[in-house]
């Protein structure tokens, strides 16, 4: 074995894995082959996870390892490393012999060299020369043909030897090659002096053309209509014939039919009836002429959209710029949509998807519906409804002297503006397709306001009843049933997908949370009014209380008085059932606490009294006063009696009222029932 082939079997990766395998150290062999190897950074990377002395002691293995690695590979390739000095021997003098060839080949091959950049760069400049050589005969033979061309038409105009459309299309395709030369050579002197004989054949073919297509337009001549367009697209003039045609044939039609006195008599809706009647047998040969199409030569030309809607809008604009007035709402919201059913039939007559999408790209079509200030028509049906609502919000609670006995859905006047306005918004009379979103808001903040009018009830500074307060709470749940079926009503042409909106389930949602606040200062008086009348129990103990009155067989008249202002204010109310229900058991809660309270405390008042009375009379009473005392009711058991009736009748009105007697009620009848 070669020692080449030792060194390829003992590279370093086989010598470190060998190592690896006889003694594993703590650290990677392989970053002593790096470039950037650091013995430092060696240290501070490996000290982190081994001590400094099990490191010292896998170094020392690691260099015995090596040494003997090394010294078994000299041993095994011993006669090699002698034999290597001796085949050696004479290649110096081998290598001194090659080096005289080799230098006299590289001067050869520089010479060669040399010389071929030379032929490369004499080439090139030939080749240059050659370029700038035809470039200048592209412009003689460009400069050629003007004068060339230029002399054939001239001679043409002067012979009119054929017939005028024949000549017109003959003149037209030779200067069109004209301007090809011409536009490719305009910079030299030679153009700027034919200018004048170049103009003189601009204007005959031009004068002549125009008169010819204004002559066929008139006479409904196919023929002569069609050789001039094919003249118009061959000189690239396609709009220069479209505007032609506007001139000729759509504005003495639209000049008779938009004026002042026919919007004053036939109003806008008529004179665009008008427009769309004329408009068919004005435009039917251009449009029969130029029908989209790859086979059709002059399929390029669009009268309806460059030629016969910009002439329409700018009649319209300057003749009867009142229309777009946004001052009276009603007569623009006529006018818009008067003016949108007419760009809709405009558009069926354009017949073509490719011209319907070209004329509403056209910047007449975008200028002329930006005109219609609908931002400014919006705020005015805003301050409109907006302004009537919040004009009825100062007076929610009075219907302003209507003592109709009409059946009304709704118990406040309030209420019933809201539902106007909602109408109001989506009234055919007022709603425009492009603020339907504006409309939808406005929706949604008069739905939001009202919900707050409500919340704000129990601070506002006038003086409220109970019983207009109840009325507002039947109204928000009217409102919140009602509401988002008549919403989905209204908008069911134009906003379909209402029917799963969350924003307009949470408006309405909204309203109905606007109530518990109201509730608690319904209950909250209520049970204010009913303390008052609690006042009353305080008497009951001085009416028996050595009075002799004889024992009581029917409640007093305070009770009554007691659930007075439940039954009035809430029971007797317009209140929903179910609201009814609640807020009756929780006000009826509320006294019973209150009326348990004032008895305990009686109660306990007169248990001290009789405690003290006892004391007094023991040892004065004989055995026959204590016998008639036993058959005699003290005024105590009167007071205690009339407590339990006064309680019964008060358990009898909850009953009567369908309030649940709960757990409250069941304490109370048991603090009058104890002895």
């Amino acid at each position: 074995m070669s020692l080449l082939n030792h060194e390829a079997v003992e590279s370093p990766k086989f010598i470190l894995s060998k190592l690896k395998r006889e003694r594993p150290v703590c650290f990677r062999p392989e970053e002593f082959f790096e470039e950037n190897f650091d013995v430092d950074t060696f240290l501070a990377l490996n000290r982190k996870s081994f001590t400094l002395e099990s490191l010292k002691k896998d170094l020392e293995n690691y260099s015995a390892t090596i040494q003997n690695s090394l010294v078994e590979l000299i041993n095994r390739d011993y006669a090699d490393f002698v034999n290597l000095s001796t085949n050696l021997v004479g290649v110096d003098q081998t290598v001194l012999k090659l080096e005289a060839p080799l230098i006299d080949i590289h001067a050869d091959i520089n010479i060669i060299s040399q010389s071929i950049n030379d032929e490369i760069k004499l080439i090139s400049e030939k080749l240059e020369l050659r370029s700038q050589i035809r470039n200048k005969e592209e412009i003689l033979h460009g400069l050629m043909c003007i004068e060339k061309l230029t002399n054939k038409i001239e001679q043409l105009i002067d012979n009119q030897s054929e017939g005028k459309e024949s000549l017109f299309e003959r003149v037209a395709s030779e200067y069109s090659q004209l301007q090809f030369y011409i536009n490719k050579n305009e910079d030299f002197p030679f153009v700027q002096n034919m200018r004048p004989r170049i103009k003189r054949i601009s204007d005959y073919l031009e004068g002549g053309l125009h008169k010819s297509f204004k002559s066929g337009l008139k006479n409904n001549d196919k023929n002569s209509v069609t050789q001039c367009l094919r003249i118009f697209t061959t000189l690239g003039r396609v709009d220069q014939s479209e505007q032609l045609f506007a001139d000729a044939i759509i504005a003495p039609i639209i000049d008779e039919i938009v004026t002042k006195d026919n919007l004053n008599d036939k109003g806008l809706g008529g004179m665009y009836s008008e427009i769309l009647e004329t408009l068919p047998t004005a435009t039917a040969l251009v449009l029969s002429l130029t029908l989209p199409g790859k086979e059709n030569e002059l399929r390029s030309f669009d009268f309806m959209s460059n030629a016969t809607f910009p002439t329409i809008v700018s009649k319209i604009c300057s003749r009867t710029p009142s229309v777009f007035a946004a001052g009276d709402p009603r007569q623009f919201q006529r006018s818009y949509k008067e003016t949108m059913k007419f760009i809709s039939g405009f558009e069926k007559l354009c017949q073509y998807k490719e011209r319907v999408v070209n004329l509403r790209q056209h910047p007449s079509y975008k200028s002329f519906v930006s005109k219609w200030s609908l931002p400014i028509y919006f705020q005015i049906r805003l301050q409109e409804i907006a302004g009537s609502f919040e004009h009825q919000l100062l007076t929610p609670f009075s219907y302003n002297g209507d003592s109709s006995e009409e059946k009304r859905d709704y118990e406040l006047p309030v209420s019933e503006m809201l539902e106007l306005c909602l109408k109001r918004c989506w009234d055919d009379d007022v709603l425009l397709k492009p603020l339907t979103h504006r409309f939808y808001k406005l929706t949604l903040q008069l739905l939001r306001r009202y919900a707050v009018w409500l919340s704000e009830i129990p601070s506002s500074s006038e003086e409220l009843l109970l019983s207009d307060i109840c009325r507002a709470v039947h109204d928000a749940h009217i409102v919140s049933d009602k509401i988002p079926d008549l919403i989905k009503t209204l908008t069911s042409g134009t906003l379909p997908e209402l029917d799963q909106d969350p924003i307009l389930a949470a408006s309405c949602t909204d309203i109905l949370n606007s109530t518990p606040v109201l509730a608690d200062y319904v209950i909250k008086e209520v049970a204010s009014t009913c303390e008052k009348a609690l006042e009353q129990t305080q008497a009951v103990p001085r009416l028996y209380r050595r009075t002799n009155r004889e024992m009581p067989t029917e409640p007093l008249a305070y009770v009554s008085q007691l659930t007075a202002p439940i039954e009035n204010e809430i029971f007797n109310s317009v209140l929903p059932g179910q609201v009814k229900h609640e807020w009756c058991s929780r006000a009826a809660k509320q006294l019973v606490t209150r009326y348990s309270e004032t008895i305990s405390e009686i109660l306990v008042s007169l248990r001290k009294t009789e405690d003290s009375l006892a004391m007094l009379k023991r040892g004065r009473k004989s055995a026959n006063q204590a016998a008639a005392s036993l058959a005699t009711c003290s005024d105590e058991d009167k007071i205690r009696a009339q407590l339990k009736l006064d309680v019964t009748e008060l358990g009898e009105k909850f009953e009567v009222m369908g309030v649940p007697i709960g757990e409250e009620f069941e304490c109370l009848k048991s603090l009058v029932a104890k002895r």
